[in-house]
């Protein structure tokens, strides 16, 4: 697959559980370190280099007619599986009324937009075992207040974690990012 910037970020969380004695302690989480956002060109120009036989016309038209499509489709109703990728669907939030003959869609819906869950079949490189053990993790430790890279305790530059060899460390094994706090300014509960 790849390789997965990871960034350690130390934070003050607050620990123990309600009612009891709480205290305040540094942990290191891990956050992805994104390259950049790709565009629908930068996509096409991608595909084009895997020996497609397509021009990078041709792909972003058939990209632009596919989210389109997507787009009316989505709008009536339907969700949208592209197999291999996953499913994008509608949603909406509304408020509750205490008559169901009082509902009025127009007044009560508050938010409407779009999920998008991933492909989780057995063969899907999306799953987050998959992931796990297609990306190669690289690891090095940053101070959320400076945002600066910080030397490990040995002295060393990044740690690679992860990857194919089944060598995967012991950085955050969880999956779906249950181990991050809240994100902004303050930090986290965490019950230990």
């Amino acid at each position: 697959m790849g390789t997965i910037e990871i960034k350690k970020v130390e934070r003050k969380v607050i620990v123990g559980k309600k009612g009891e004695q709480r205290q305040q302690v540094q942990k290191t989480y891990g956050k992805i370190i994104y390259r950049g956002t790709l565009s629908l060109s930068d996509m096409a120009e991608h595909i084009m280099k895997h020996g497609s036989v397509y021009t990078e016309d041709v792909v972003i038209g058939v990209i632009t007619k596919l989210k389109t499509c997507m787009q009316e489709m989505l709008a009536d109703g339907y969700k949208v599986k592209l197999d291999g990728i996953g499913t994008l669907y509608p949603v909406l939030s509304s408020k509750g009324v205490d008559n169901a003959k009082d509902f009025s869609a127009n007044e009560a819906i508050t938010r409407l937009g779009i999920s998008f869950l991933a492909d989780q079949s057995k063969k899907s490189v999306y799953k987050a075992s998959a992931m796990r053990q297609g990306a190669t993790l690289s690891t090095q430790l940053y101070s959320e207040l400076t945002t600066s890279p910080q030397p490990s305790p040995s002295g060393e530059g990044a740690e690679q974690t992860g990857g194919e060899n089944g060598n995967q460390g012991n950085e955050n094994q969880g999956g779906g990012g249950t181990t991050n706090p809240p994100s902004g300014g303050g930090g986290g509960n965490e019950n230990d």
